[in-house]
């Protein structure tokens, strides 16, 4: 038996520590941007707006990162995932839209709303038959 590891095992370690090195950046970034703007506080609408946007983004990629690691891993693609992921997204798009313009259409805070209607019930479609709970039962 041999203790080498395999090409593929060495790949996605090698994938994972850079998720992270990905991940960490960005709260490095997320810090450093709290540290540089603290001191000139003012309440502003522009810092909170910018700051909910960076960590928005970061759980973006966290959620990718997640399904890419679950890839790897299982050799799927688990719905839920990219579900979530998109799911994170709109509602980012939806706040970028809200505090960047003074009004929203009708039209799209209709088309956000069932987009993001529709998204939950495909994860609560994809929760409830699951192809490991139905394998189990």
């Amino acid at each position: 038996m041999s203790f080498r590891p395999r090409f593929s095992d060495l790949f996605f370690l090698l994938i994972k520590l850079l998720m992270w090195l990905i991940i960490a950046l960005e709260l490095f970034k997320i810090a450093s941007y709290i540290a540089t703007t603290l001191p000139q506080f003012q309440s502003s609408q522009d810092y909170t707006f910018r700051l909910v946007v960076r960590i928005l983004n970061l759980l973006i990629i966290y959620e990718i990162f997640l399904t890419l690691t679950s890839a790897f891993e299982f050799h799927r693609i688990k719905l839920t995932y990219v579900v979530d992921t998109a799911i994170i997204f709109f509602i980012r798009e939806l706040i970028v839209v809200v505090f960047s313009s003074k009004e929203v259409s009708p039209t799209t805070a209709l088309t956000f709303g069932g987009l993001i209607f529709s998204l939950g019930l495909l994860r609560i479609i994809s929760v409830r038959f699951s192809p490991a709970k139905s394998s189990k039962g």
